[in-house]
């Protein structure tokens, strides 16, 4: 599903209100958006992995069922708590994927990326443009995609308040990553286009194919 942010009060051909963000004197907002829930069971949480072992140890159960011990009371009830199991931690990973999916907010002002998270407690997690050093995106086969933001010295952010939008669990340089977006590869481009560059931000022009702010969500 897709659902745009509300910016009503906005007129028309106004930049859209910040959803979660103060923004500072002449600074614009040019891009905001959530993950894909379903990306992050997918790519972040390895729900694919997790149904693909307990489809094993079922086959693995009904095999042994079918060819030593036969149908007993006993063989019954282990296979079927064998698959509440699985069925549970399925619906586990469903419903942590949403909750990371609602709670988040990635925006791209003029100045600044701005990582908004947190299911319990919401933090936010400052990137200054002029602080990337480098760019990368990666595209899965079901067609979205993650951005890894390398920034110059660490930018100060510390893994724990990162979390799960970072790359890898280096502790000494974490690199941040903005998950689960289905235009990640337009997104990182207009963000590798700015480090082409000596300006210190980017302009609307240089996003104007994201200047329809939208979140997304499962």
């Amino acid at each position: 599903m897709t659902m745009r942010i509300p910016h009503s009060a906005a007129p028309a051909g106004a930049p859209p209100r910040p959803v979660g963000v103060r923004l500072e004197p002449g600074e614009r907002i040019l891009w905001q958006g959530r993950p894909l829930a379903s990306a992050l069971r997918r790519h972040l949480l390895k729900g694919r992995w997790l149904a693909a072992y307990f489809a094993l140890l079922l086959g693995w159960k009904l095999a042994l069922i079918v060819s030593l011990r036969g149908l007993r009371p006993q063989e019954v009830f282990d296979t079927a708590v064998l698959l509440a199991q699985g069925v549970a931690l399925m619906g586990i990973l469903a419903f942590l994927a949403w909750a990371l999916a609602r709670s988040t907010t990635y925006t791209v002002t003029t100045l600044r990326i701005v990582i908004r998270h947190g299911i319990a407690l919401q933090g936010t997690v400052d990137i200054p443009l002029r602080a990337l050093r480098s760019v990368a995106v990666r595209v899965h086969p079901d067609g979205t995609g993650d951005v890894a933001l390398t920034v110059r010295d660490g930018g100060g952010v510390g893994l724990s308040k990162l979390w799960p939008h970072v790359r890898g669990l280096s502790l000494s340089a974490p690199v941040p990553m903005l998950r689960g977006l289905p235009d990640a590869a337009v997104l990182g481009t207009q963000l590798a286009r700015r480090l082409d560059g000596p300006a210190p931000a980017l302009s609307e022009q240089d996003v104007r194919p994201l200047a329809s702010p939208r979140a997304t969500a499962a």
